[in-house]
């Protein structure tokens, strides 16, 4: 949280009020993955802003969060508290009416209320990445207001590229850096199950990881089919993450058929990760069957030949 500056007026249109922030994130092993995370927070925060989206939740709840994400894969076996209700519900809100939601202020009564009626609920990362039942889910509100304010097709694509690999990662497709680590650590043949990491594992560890970030090794624990491309400066969106601008073609319910439509996609694309690895599994096991049919048939010849 941090309060308004110092000499910044206290009423008025001028007055900001207390603000909150994103917290740091930790540091991933590739370019790729930190760009992906980078620019889902800052998709999300345009996303609240633009929509004037509500995740007020209670304080207990934040903390029983909290103490839920410090659990151990907490990503893959836990749920957590949230809201399921965060568009404005304002009589005649529509975003061709060329103005910004935030300019038409909540009555104090209806501010009251949509502080104490709270439908949260538990729901994993990826439910809350994907969405569930009436949810719309933050990433298919991302790609809606992209489609708002007319996003690119370039910037598009990209953007979809690492918003598919934050829902993989969230769905326990693909493995964390911690989960990834630990598993190292675990399969090493230096490693006596008994928690010391010695020099020799903690080197290959960091040669590895090294390895990794330059993008000398392909691990598909980690990154699955997804390409990991350098990420260049020189690649600004064309597009402004506006806040404050709507757009003429799009209504509330232009805006909600988006989403709906990006939840779904999300959800398809999950299915086709799921089914291709099942395809792989399925290739391997046939591949495994001819060789020892072959090698069979190769026997009998032999017992023919005599």
């Amino acid at each position: 949280w941090k309060p308004p500056p110092a000499g910044a007026p206290l009423k008025g249109d001028q007055h900001i009020g207390w603000r909150t922030e994103f917290r740091s994130m930790e540091v991933q092993l590739t370019d790729f993955e930190n760009a992906a995370f980078t620019v889902f927070i800052v998709l999300v925060s345009r996303v609240i802003l633009y929509f004037d989206l509500n995740l007020y939740m209670p304080l207990s709840k934040v903390d029983e969060n909290m103490a839920r994400a410090h659990k151990r894969d907490a990503i893959r076996t836990q749920k957590f508290w949230f809201r399921q209700t965060l568009m404005p519900e304002r009589k005649g809100f529509l975003l061709a009416q060329g103005c910004s939601p935030r300019r038409h202020k909540l009555k104090r009564e209806d501010s009251q209320k949509c502080c104490t009626q709270m439908d949260s609920c538990e729901c994993t990362i990826y439910e809350i990445l994907t969405g569930v039942g009436a949810y719309s889910g933050l990433v298919p509100m991302i790609m809606a207001y992209l489609e708002v304010i007319e996003t690119d097709t370039a910037t598009l694509k990209t953007i979809s590229t690492y918003l598919e690999f934050i829902c993989a990662r969230a769905g326990g497709e693909l493995l964390s850096p911690a989960m990834w680590m630990r598993k190292f650590v675990h399969e090493h043949p230096a490693y006596k199950q008994d928690s010391v990491i010695s020099h020799e594992i903690a080197s290959d560890l960091m040669e590895t990881c090294h390895q990794i970030g330059a993008g000398l090794k392909q691990v598909r624990e980690l990154h699955g089919n997804f390409f990991i491309a350098p990420v260049y400066a020189k690649d600004a969106y064309a597009a402004p993450l506006r806040s404050d601008r709507q757009s003429s073609r799009f209504s509330r319910k232009n805006v909600d058929d988006l989403m709906q439509m990006y939840q779904l996609r999300m959800n398809l694309l999950r299915e086709q990760r799921k089914l291709r690895a099942d395809e792989e599994a399925a290739r391997q096991q046939l591949d495994s069957i001819q060789a020892e049919l072959k090698n069979v048939e190769a026997q009998l010849n032999m017992l023919c030949a005599h």
